[in-house]
Protein backbone atom coordinates (compact mmCIF):
# COMPACT_ATOMS: atom_id res chain seq x y z
CA UNK A 1 0.00 0.00 0.00
CA UNK A 2 1.20 3.55 -0.86
CA UNK A 3 2.02 6.41 1.99
CA UNK A 4 0.28 8.58 -0.04
CA UNK A 5 -2.00 9.19 -2.92
CA UNK A 6 -2.84 11.62 -5.78
CA UNK A 7 -5.84 13.87 -5.12
CA UNK A 8 -6.74 15.20 -8.59
CA UNK A 9 -8.11 18.86 -9.36
CA UNK A 10 -10.78 20.12 -11.73
CA UNK A 11 -10.91 22.39 -14.54
CA UNK A 12 -12.72 24.69 -12.41
CA UNK A 13 -9.53 24.82 -10.52
CA UNK A 14 -7.89 26.28 -12.96
CA UNK A 15 -10.26 28.56 -14.83
CA UNK A 16 -8.48 31.74 -13.34
CA UNK A 17 -8.88 30.72 -9.71
CA UNK A 18 -5.33 28.98 -9.65
CA UNK A 19 -3.55 32.11 -9.71
CA UNK A 20 -4.27 33.74 -6.34
CA UNK A 21 -4.81 32.74 -2.51
CA UNK A 22 -7.27 33.46 -0.05
CA UNK A 23 -6.82 35.05 3.33
CA UNK A 24 -9.53 35.24 6.16
CA UNK A 25 -8.81 37.84 8.46
CA UNK A 26 -10.04 37.97 12.21
CA UNK A 27 -9.62 41.04 14.56
CA UNK A 28 -10.62 39.67 18.12
CA UNK A 29 -9.48 41.12 21.43
CA UNK A 30 -6.70 38.06 22.18
CA UNK A 31 -5.78 34.49 21.17
CA UNK A 32 -4.27 31.73 23.18
CA UNK A 33 -1.68 31.33 20.54
CA UNK A 34 0.00 27.94 21.16
CA UNK A 35 -3.83 26.05 21.56
CA UNK A 36 -4.49 27.61 17.89
CA UNK A 37 -1.46 26.30 16.98
CA UNK A 38 -2.36 23.03 18.07
CA UNK A 39 -5.53 22.80 16.86
CA UNK A 40 -4.29 23.78 13.24
CA UNK A 41 -2.01 20.26 13.22
CA UNK A 42 -4.62 18.15 15.32
CA UNK A 43 -6.51 19.87 11.50
CA UNK A 44 -4.31 18.50 9.55
CA UNK A 45 -4.14 15.20 11.09
CA UNK A 46 -7.43 14.16 10.75
CA UNK A 47 -8.22 15.62 7.28
CA UNK A 48 -5.06 14.57 5.62
CA UNK A 49 -5.43 16.44 2.41
CA UNK A 50 -4.58 19.43 4.71
CA UNK A 51 -1.52 18.36 5.18
CA UNK A 52 -1.12 17.85 1.48
CA UNK A 53 1.42 19.10 -1.64
CA UNK A 54 0.68 20.57 -4.53
CA UNK A 55 2.14 19.31 -7.52
CA UNK A 56 1.25 18.94 -11.45
CA UNK A 57 0.26 15.73 -13.09
CA UNK A 58 1.88 15.56 -16.90
CA UNK A 59 -0.42 12.28 -16.87
CA UNK A 60 -3.44 13.99 -15.67
CA UNK A 61 -3.07 16.88 -17.15
CA UNK A 62 -4.33 18.45 -13.95
CA UNK A 63 -2.88 20.04 -10.76
CA UNK A 64 -3.86 17.57 -7.80
CA UNK A 65 -2.78 17.07 -4.51
CA UNK A 66 -0.24 14.61 -3.12
CA UNK A 67 -1.44 13.19 0.03
CA UNK A 68 0.22 12.07 2.92
CA UNK A 69 -1.79 8.85 4.38
CA UNK A 70 1.06 7.99 7.03
CA UNK A 71 3.71 9.63 9.47
CA UNK A 72 3.40 12.61 11.24
CA UNK A 73 1.97 15.80 9.64
CA UNK A 74 2.15 18.58 11.79
CA UNK A 75 4.81 20.51 9.84
CA UNK A 76 2.43 20.98 7.21
CA UNK A 77 0.63 23.67 8.68
CA UNK A 78 2.80 26.74 8.37
CA UNK A 79 1.97 28.81 11.57
CA UNK A 80 3.97 32.06 12.02
CA UNK A 81 3.55 34.87 14.39
CA UNK A 82 4.55 38.84 15.53
CA UNK A 83 3.87 41.05 18.09
CA UNK A 84 4.02 44.76 17.81
CA UNK A 85 3.67 47.75 20.48
CA UNK A 86 1.37 49.59 18.82
CA UNK A 87 -2.60 49.69 18.45
CA UNK A 88 -3.89 48.85 15.10
CA UNK A 89 -4.14 52.58 13.47
CA UNK A 90 -5.29 51.88 9.97
CA UNK A 91 -8.85 51.05 11.41
CA UNK A 92 -10.89 51.45 13.99
CA UNK A 93 -11.95 48.83 16.37
CA UNK A 94 -16.03 49.34 16.16
CA UNK A 95 -18.31 47.43 18.19
CA UNK A 96 -20.47 46.31 15.88
CA UNK A 97 -24.31 44.79 17.23
CA UNK A 98 -28.07 43.97 15.72
CA UNK A 99 -28.72 47.75 14.79
CA UNK A 100 -24.96 48.56 13.68
CA UNK A 101 -24.73 50.43 9.89
CA UNK A 102 -21.27 51.16 9.54
CA UNK A 103 -18.61 52.02 6.42
CA UNK A 104 -15.54 50.08 7.82
CA UNK A 105 -12.11 50.83 6.59
CA UNK A 106 -9.60 47.90 5.85
CA UNK A 107 -6.60 47.00 7.89
CA UNK A 108 -3.20 45.79 6.25
CA UNK A 109 -2.77 42.71 4.78
CA UNK A 110 0.28 42.34 6.35
CA UNK A 111 -1.09 41.65 9.90
CA UNK A 112 -3.19 38.45 8.65
CA UNK A 113 -0.46 37.00 6.09
CA UNK A 114 3.18 36.03 6.29
CA UNK A 115 5.12 37.36 3.66
CA UNK A 116 6.39 33.93 2.23
CA UNK A 117 2.89 32.48 1.85
CA UNK A 118 2.24 32.02 -1.88
CA UNK A 119 -0.74 32.30 -3.94
CA UNK A 120 -0.89 30.71 -7.12
CA UNK A 121 -0.69 27.09 -7.24
CA UNK A 122 2.64 27.00 -9.13
CA UNK A 123 4.01 28.74 -6.17
CA UNK A 124 2.93 26.53 -3.77
CA UNK A 125 3.94 23.63 -5.71
CA UNK A 126 7.53 24.99 -6.19
CA UNK A 127 7.75 26.07 -2.83
CA UNK A 128 6.35 23.14 -1.10
CA UNK A 129 4.53 25.26 1.05
CA UNK A 130 2.01 23.73 3.36
CA UNK A 131 -1.84 24.27 1.79
CA UNK A 132 -3.29 25.96 5.51
CA UNK A 133 -1.42 29.19 6.91
CA UNK A 134 -2.16 30.65 9.97
CA UNK A 135 -0.76 33.93 11.00
CA UNK A 136 -1.13 36.11 14.24
CA UNK A 137 -0.15 39.52 14.99
CA UNK A 138 -0.68 40.86 18.72
CA UNK A 139 -0.98 44.12 18.59
CA UNK A 140 -1.69 46.52 21.60
CA UNK A 141 -5.46 47.03 21.23
CA UNK A 142 -6.21 43.66 19.18
CA UNK A 143 -5.06 40.49 18.03
CA UNK A 144 -5.07 39.84 14.15
CA UNK A 145 -5.58 35.93 13.06
CA UNK A 146 -5.36 35.43 9.57
CA UNK A 147 -6.12 32.01 8.14
CA UNK A 148 -4.46 31.71 4.44
CA UNK A 149 -5.47 28.75 1.51
CA UNK A 150 -5.10 28.33 -2.54
CA UNK A 151 -7.73 29.14 -4.09
CA UNK A 152 -7.12 27.04 -6.91
CA UNK A 153 -8.21 23.87 -4.20
CA UNK A 154 -11.15 25.84 -2.38
CA UNK A 155 -13.98 28.10 -2.93
CA UNK A 156 -15.59 29.81 -0.20
CA UNK A 157 -17.73 26.41 0.93
CA UNK A 158 -14.13 24.60 0.83
CA UNK A 159 -12.60 27.08 2.99
CA UNK A 160 -15.18 26.91 5.11
CA UNK A 161 -14.85 22.88 5.38
CA UNK A 162 -11.10 24.11 7.14
CA UNK A 163 -12.71 27.07 9.38
CA UNK A 164 -15.53 24.61 10.75
CA UNK A 165 -12.99 22.21 11.23
CA UNK A 166 -10.51 23.90 13.02
CA UNK A 167 -13.21 25.55 15.49
CA UNK A 168 -14.31 21.71 16.18
CA UNK A 169 -10.73 21.41 16.90
CA UNK A 170 -9.96 24.28 18.81
CA UNK A 171 -13.40 23.29 21.45
CA UNK A 172 -12.27 19.62 21.36
CA UNK A 173 -15.40 18.52 19.58
CA UNK A 174 -15.86 15.93 17.18
CA UNK A 175 -16.63 16.37 13.59
CA UNK A 176 -16.53 14.57 10.17
CA UNK A 177 -13.93 14.81 7.90
CA UNK A 178 -14.89 15.86 3.95
CA UNK A 179 -13.96 12.76 2.00
CA UNK A 180 -11.26 12.72 -0.91
CA UNK A 181 -9.96 10.63 -2.68
CA UNK A 182 -8.10 9.55 -6.21
CA UNK A 183 -11.14 10.44 -8.26
CA UNK A 184 -12.75 14.19 -8.67
CA UNK A 185 -16.35 13.85 -8.87
CA UNK A 186 -16.17 17.46 -10.62
CA UNK A 187 -13.34 15.94 -12.76
CA UNK A 188 -15.29 13.11 -13.95
CA UNK A 189 -18.88 14.60 -14.08
CA UNK A 190 -17.33 17.74 -16.62
CA UNK A 191 -15.40 14.86 -18.90
CA UNK A 192 -18.87 13.08 -19.24
CA UNK A 193 -20.39 16.09 -19.70
CA UNK A 194 -17.52 17.08 -22.68
CA UNK A 195 -17.80 13.77 -23.97
CA UNK A 196 -22.10 13.39 -24.32
CA UNK A 197 -24.45 14.72 -26.77
CA UNK A 198 -25.19 18.39 -25.76
CA UNK A 199 -28.05 18.76 -23.41
CA UNK A 200 -29.41 21.89 -25.13
CA UNK A 201 -30.99 22.41 -28.63
CA UNK A 202 -29.69 25.92 -29.52
CA UNK A 203 -27.21 27.75 -27.20
CA UNK A 204 -28.93 29.11 -23.75
CA UNK A 205 -29.65 32.72 -23.84
CA UNK A 206 -27.62 32.90 -20.54
CA UNK A 207 -24.50 31.48 -22.03
CA UNK A 208 -24.43 35.05 -24.49
CA UNK A 209 -24.92 37.32 -21.23
CA UNK A 210 -21.81 35.16 -19.65
CA UNK A 211 -19.77 35.41 -23.02
CA UNK A 212 -20.44 38.72 -23.17
CA UNK A 213 -18.79 39.49 -19.97
CA UNK A 214 -15.89 36.74 -20.32
CA UNK A 215 -13.20 36.41 -22.86
CA UNK A 216 -10.36 33.95 -23.90
CA UNK A 217 -7.15 34.25 -21.51
CA UNK A 218 -5.00 35.72 -24.24
CA UNK A 219 -2.29 38.07 -24.36
CA UNK A 220 -4.67 40.85 -25.01
CA UNK A 221 -7.04 40.37 -23.22
CA UNK A 222 -5.28 40.09 -20.07
CA UNK A 223 -3.51 43.54 -20.84
CA UNK A 224 -7.06 44.79 -20.99
CA UNK A 225 -8.48 43.68 -17.91
CA UNK A 226 -5.11 44.45 -16.26
CA UNK A 227 -5.25 48.31 -17.60
CA UNK A 228 -8.86 48.12 -16.78
CA UNK A 229 -7.60 47.52 -13.29
CA UNK A 230 -4.96 49.59 -13.28
CA UNK A 231 -7.21 52.43 -14.16
CA UNK A 232 -9.96 52.22 -11.38
CA UNK A 233 -7.35 52.07 -8.64
CA UNK A 234 -4.94 54.58 -9.91
CA UNK A 235 -6.62 56.88 -11.92
CA UNK A 236 -10.46 56.44 -10.35
CA UNK A 237 -8.73 55.90 -7.15
CA UNK A 238 -11.18 53.07 -6.23
CA UNK A 239 -10.11 51.86 -2.67
CA UNK A 240 -11.13 48.83 -0.68
CA UNK A 241 -13.87 49.25 2.35
CA UNK A 242 -16.69 47.13 4.16
CA UNK A 243 -20.35 48.10 4.57
CA UNK A 244 -21.72 46.26 7.91
CA UNK A 245 -25.40 46.21 8.53
CA UNK A 246 -26.38 44.19 11.53
CA UNK A 247 -29.19 42.01 12.21
CA UNK A 248 -31.64 44.00 13.02
CA UNK A 249 -30.66 46.48 9.65
CA UNK A 250 -30.82 43.47 7.44
CA UNK A 251 -34.27 42.25 8.24
CA UNK A 252 -35.43 45.20 8.37
CA UNK A 253 -34.98 45.72 4.99
CA UNK A 254 -35.26 42.43 3.66
CA UNK A 255 -38.44 41.39 4.65
CA UNK A 256 -39.82 45.16 2.93
CA UNK A 257 -38.25 43.68 -0.05
CA UNK A 258 -39.90 40.34 0.57
CA UNK A 259 -43.24 41.84 1.27
CA UNK A 260 -43.43 44.00 -2.35
CA UNK A 261 -42.13 40.77 -4.25
CA UNK A 262 -44.89 38.27 -2.87
CA UNK A 263 -47.52 41.21 -3.16
CA UNK A 264 -46.44 41.55 -7.28
CA UNK A 265 -46.60 37.53 -7.28
CA UNK A 266 -42.85 37.62 -9.13
CA UNK A 267 -41.59 34.83 -6.65
CA UNK A 268 -39.26 34.43 -4.27
CA UNK A 269 -36.13 36.45 -3.76
CA UNK A 270 -33.00 35.65 -1.11
CA UNK A 271 -31.51 37.88 1.46
CA UNK A 272 -28.26 37.61 -0.71
CA UNK A 273 -30.41 39.23 -3.71
CA UNK A 274 -31.44 42.46 -1.45
CA UNK A 275 -28.21 42.59 -0.87
CA UNK A 276 -27.09 42.91 -4.17
CA UNK A 277 -29.47 44.90 -4.85
CA UNK A 278 -29.34 47.20 -2.16
CA UNK A 279 -25.27 47.40 -2.75
CA UNK A 280 -26.09 48.26 -6.42
CA UNK A 281 -28.42 50.81 -6.78
CA UNK A 282 -27.19 52.92 -3.88
CA UNK A 283 -23.62 52.87 -5.46
CA UNK A 284 -24.91 54.07 -8.09
CA UNK A 285 -27.44 56.69 -7.11
CA UNK A 286 -26.01 60.25 -8.25
CA UNK A 287 -24.27 58.37 -11.46
CA UNK A 288 -26.44 59.44 -15.11
CA UNK A 289 -23.73 59.02 -17.59
CA UNK A 290 -24.23 56.41 -20.41
CA UNK A 291 -22.34 53.94 -18.95
CA UNK A 292 -23.77 50.21 -19.29
CA UNK A 293 -24.00 48.65 -15.93
CA UNK A 294 -22.65 44.86 -16.04
CA UNK A 295 -22.96 42.90 -13.42
CA UNK A 296 -22.10 38.97 -12.94
CA UNK A 297 -22.57 36.67 -9.96
CA UNK A 298 -20.37 33.55 -9.39
CA UNK A 299 -22.62 30.75 -8.24
CA UNK A 300 -22.32 27.29 -6.09
CA UNK A 301 -22.85 24.12 -9.02
CA UNK A 302 -23.40 22.02 -5.51
CA UNK A 303 -27.13 21.94 -5.13
CA UNK A 304 -27.27 21.24 -9.11
CA UNK A 305 -25.04 18.43 -9.80
CA UNK A 306 -26.03 16.76 -6.26
CA UNK A 307 -28.91 15.52 -8.31
CA UNK A 308 -26.30 13.24 -10.13
CA UNK A 309 -24.16 12.38 -7.28
CA UNK A 310 -25.11 13.74 -3.52
CA UNK A 311 -21.42 14.15 -2.45
CA UNK A 312 -21.91 17.02 -4.59
CA UNK A 313 -23.21 18.51 -1.33
CA UNK A 314 -19.98 18.48 0.53
CA UNK A 315 -17.53 18.85 -2.39
CA UNK A 316 -14.10 20.78 -1.69
CA UNK A 317 -12.69 22.34 -4.35
CA UNK A 318 -14.03 24.91 -6.68
CA UNK A 319 -17.71 24.72 -7.70
CA UNK A 320 -17.95 27.85 -8.93
CA UNK A 321 -19.55 29.46 -12.19
CA UNK A 322 -20.61 32.76 -13.68
CA UNK A 323 -23.90 34.19 -14.35
CA UNK A 324 -24.19 37.35 -15.63
CA UNK A 325 -27.36 39.93 -16.35
CA UNK A 326 -28.35 41.50 -19.22
CA UNK A 327 -26.86 44.86 -19.33
CA UNK A 328 -29.12 47.17 -17.36
CA UNK A 329 -28.62 51.65 -17.97
CA UNK A 330 -28.27 53.73 -15.09
CA UNK A 331 -31.76 55.19 -15.85
CA UNK A 332 -32.75 51.81 -15.45
CA UNK A 333 -30.68 51.42 -12.72
CA UNK A 334 -32.52 54.14 -10.74
CA UNK A 335 -36.34 53.68 -12.05
CA UNK A 336 -36.16 49.86 -10.70
CA UNK A 337 -37.21 49.32 -7.18
CA UNK A 338 -35.31 46.94 -4.81
CA UNK A 339 -38.10 44.39 -5.39
CA UNK A 340 -37.28 44.50 -9.02
CA UNK A 341 -33.51 44.09 -9.05
CA UNK A 342 -33.62 41.48 -6.29
CA UNK A 343 -36.09 39.63 -8.46
CA UNK A 344 -33.72 40.23 -11.67
CA UNK A 345 -31.02 38.65 -10.01
CA UNK A 346 -32.66 35.71 -8.46
CA UNK A 347 -33.79 35.43 -11.78
CA UNK A 348 -30.61 35.56 -13.48
CA UNK A 349 -28.80 32.40 -10.81
CA UNK A 350 -31.75 30.09 -11.69
CA UNK A 351 -31.75 30.20 -15.41
CA UNK A 352 -27.91 28.75 -15.09
CA UNK A 353 -28.71 26.30 -12.36
CA UNK A 354 -29.05 23.55 -14.68
CA UNK A 355 -26.87 21.13 -16.31
CA UNK A 356 -27.43 21.68 -19.86
CA UNK A 357 -26.24 25.62 -18.37
CA UNK A 358 -22.98 23.35 -17.36
CA UNK A 359 -22.18 21.86 -19.92
CA UNK A 360 -23.22 24.68 -22.47
CA UNK A 361 -20.52 26.60 -20.46
CA UNK A 362 -17.52 24.47 -20.39
CA UNK A 363 -18.09 23.83 -24.36
CA UNK A 364 -17.75 27.29 -24.90
CA UNK A 365 -14.90 27.35 -22.20
CA UNK A 366 -12.90 24.85 -23.98
CA UNK A 367 -13.18 25.95 -27.49
CA UNK A 368 -11.47 29.00 -26.10
CA UNK A 369 -8.67 27.58 -24.56
CA UNK A 370 -9.92 26.77 -21.48
CA UNK A 371 -9.78 29.61 -19.28
CA UNK A 372 -12.13 32.48 -19.46
CA UNK A 373 -11.25 36.49 -18.22
CA UNK A 374 -13.28 39.13 -17.36
CA UNK A 375 -13.74 41.50 -20.20
CA UNK A 376 -13.35 45.74 -19.95
CA UNK A 377 -14.80 47.72 -22.47
CA UNK A 378 -15.61 50.92 -23.26
CA UNK A 379 -18.93 52.53 -22.05
CA UNK A 380 -19.83 49.60 -19.50
CA UNK A 381 -19.43 49.49 -15.82
CA UNK A 382 -18.16 46.16 -14.73
CA UNK A 383 -19.18 44.17 -11.44
CA UNK A 384 -18.44 40.51 -9.76
CA UNK A 385 -20.75 39.82 -7.09
CA UNK A 386 -19.55 36.75 -5.13
CA UNK A 387 -22.11 35.39 -1.99
CA UNK A 388 -19.88 33.08 -0.03
CA UNK A 389 -22.37 33.12 3.02
CA UNK A 390 -22.25 29.15 2.45
CA UNK A 391 -19.16 29.13 3.55
CA UNK A 392 -20.66 30.33 6.92
CA UNK A 393 -16.81 31.89 7.75
CA UNK A 394 -17.36 34.08 11.09
CA UNK A 395 -18.29 30.72 12.44
CA UNK A 396 -15.38 30.15 14.39
CA UNK A 397 -14.48 30.80 18.05
CA UNK A 398 -11.58 31.77 18.94
CA UNK A 399 -12.36 32.38 22.96
CA UNK A 400 -12.53 35.89 22.60
CA UNK A 401 -14.85 38.68 21.25
CA UNK A 402 -14.48 39.31 17.40
CA UNK A 403 -14.39 42.93 16.38
CA UNK A 404 -13.93 42.48 12.53
CA UNK A 405 -14.11 39.65 9.69
CA UNK A 406 -12.53 40.47 6.33
CA UNK A 407 -11.48 38.27 3.15
CA UNK A 408 -8.76 39.13 0.85
CA UNK A 409 -7.64 38.08 -2.70
CA UNK A 410 -3.93 37.61 -2.62
CA UNK A 411 -2.35 39.44 -4.75
CA UNK A 412 -4.92 41.38 -5.64
CA UNK A 413 -8.99 41.91 -5.99
CA UNK A 414 -10.27 43.37 -9.18
CA UNK A 415 -12.18 46.31 -8.58
CA UNK A 416 -15.88 46.12 -8.23
CA UNK A 417 -15.44 42.64 -6.88
CA UNK A 418 -18.25 42.29 -3.89
CA UNK A 419 -17.75 39.67 -1.05
CA UNK A 420 -20.89 39.12 1.00
CA UNK A 421 -20.72 37.45 3.80
CA UNK A 422 -22.22 37.17 7.42
CA UNK A 423 -20.81 38.71 10.52
CA UNK A 424 -22.48 38.55 13.76
CA UNK A 425 -26.00 38.01 12.23
CA UNK A 426 -25.84 40.96 9.96
CA UNK A 427 -24.14 41.04 6.46
CA UNK A 428 -20.67 42.61 5.65
CA UNK A 429 -20.23 43.44 2.28
CA UNK A 430 -16.60 44.49 0.83
CA UNK A 431 -15.54 46.07 -2.60
CA UNK A 432 -13.01 47.91 -3.94
CA UNK A 433 -14.97 50.67 -5.65
CA UNK A 434 -14.88 54.30 -6.84
CA UNK A 435 -14.75 56.94 -3.83
CA UNK A 436 -18.00 58.36 -5.46
CA UNK A 437 -19.61 55.15 -5.15
CA UNK A 438 -18.33 54.71 -1.49
CA UNK A 439 -19.38 57.97 -0.55
CA UNK A 440 -23.15 57.70 -2.13
CA UNK A 441 -23.47 54.01 0.01
CA UNK A 442 -21.91 56.17 2.81
CA UNK A 443 -24.92 58.72 2.90
CA UNK A 444 -27.70 55.88 2.43
CA UNK A 445 -25.73 54.12 5.60
CA UNK A 446 -26.02 57.37 7.77
CA UNK A 447 -29.34 57.88 7.09
CA UNK A 448 -29.94 54.32 8.65
CA UNK A 449 -29.21 55.06 11.82
CA UNK A 450 -30.69 58.59 11.66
Amino acid sequence: MSDSILVPLSALDQNGVETSSITLGYILKSVDGAALEAAAKRLVDKWRLLAGRLEWSKDLSTWCIRVPLEGNVSHRVKFTTNKLAVPLSDTPITILGESSAEILTRPALKNFRHSSTPSSLSAFSSSNSPIVSIHVTELANCTCIGISVPHGVFDAFGIGQVIRGLNAELGYRPWVVPVFSETNIMRETLNELAAASPLYGEEPATLADVRREFAATNVRNVVTFGAGIAYEYLWKKANVKAVYLGEAVVKGMVQKVKDEVKKSGAGWVSTGDVMVAWFLKTAFAKETDKNLVCVTTTISLRSTLADKDPAFENYTHNSIMPCSMAPLTKTELATKSLAELAVLNRQTIDAVRNVPFVQAYNHWVAKIGGNAIPTRRLGADSWIFSNQVIGHLDEIDFGSEMFAFWHWNAPLIPDHSVLLNKFKGGYIIEAGIRPSRWDAIAEDVASMKA
